[in-house]
């Protein structure tokens, strides 16, 4: 791959077929590769990696024809060291903090909040104005709604059997409808569904569909406590 020229410091590496508009700031010791499309006014911090190719594994054969546009849209603001693989799409005004870890495939709406060290594993999707806190790992296919919050630390999964080996596409992770609330160190299994409105305390463990609307659910398993017609 060619390095292009550009006027962002001689220690970044932007290589030819990235679009990185003008109005840009970028930091040093980051490295943006080809096929990355950055709006105005994106500001990414020092020592991140842009549109990285992930590495094919026993279960990733899937990922051998993975060759998409990165794009990283307008007023967007990505942290130090933050690491975001092929394929992904952040929308407008969303933030990433420092360490945030995004997979290949990922989909974050506009006017998200992505916490220190979280990390969104491959094909998950983040609705628009959804937050989600340090530590929190969401698992790969996962479907996040708009207006959602998830707490510090959080652990979601897709796969019981991880012995197991399947494609990633037969990877089942949970669903989780609009403007629901996850408290912090709350672990969520694969393949359930949380309807919109649902809060879950702190601490819960969700082992099955969560489906009485704007409820609150609590303990290991979370079961209901109160319901808001």
């Amino acid at each position: 791959m060619n390095k292009i020229k550009h006027s962002f410091g001689e220690s970044t590496v932007i290589y030819e077929g990235a679009e990185v508009h003008s109005s840009c700031d970028v930091g040093p010791f980051t490295i943006i590769y080809p096929g990355v499309h950055i709006g105005e006014n994106v500001q990414i911090g020092a020592s991140c990696i842009i549109g990285k190719k992930p590495k094919i594994g026993k279960n990733q054969t899937e990922l051998s024809t993975t060759d998409k546009t990165t794009v990283i849209q307008s007023n967007a603001i990505i942290c130090d060291k933050v690491i975001i693989y092929n394929g992904v799409k952040i929308g407008e005004e969303s933030y990433l903090a420092d360490g945030s870890l995004i997979r290949e495939n990922v989909t974050i709406e506009e006017n998200v909040v992505i916490g220190t060290y979280v990390v969104i594993s491959f094909n998950a999707k983040v609705g628009a104005k959804s937050k989600i806190m340090t530590g929190t790992n969401i698992a790969g296919n996962m479907k996040i709604g708009k207006g959602c919050f998830f707490g510090a630390h959080v652990c979601a999964v897709n796969d019981n059997k991880p012995f197991d080996l399947k494609e990633r596409s037969q990877q089942i992770s949970a669903e989780i409808k609009n403007d629901v609330f996850i408290g912090a160190k709350t672990t969520i299994l694969p393949d359930l569904v949380i309807e919109e409105g649902i809060q879950v305390a702190a601490g819960s463990i969700v082992t099955k569909d969560l489906r009485s609307k704007n409820a609150l659910y609590m303990g290991s398993p979370a079961k209901i406590r109160n319901h808001e017609k």
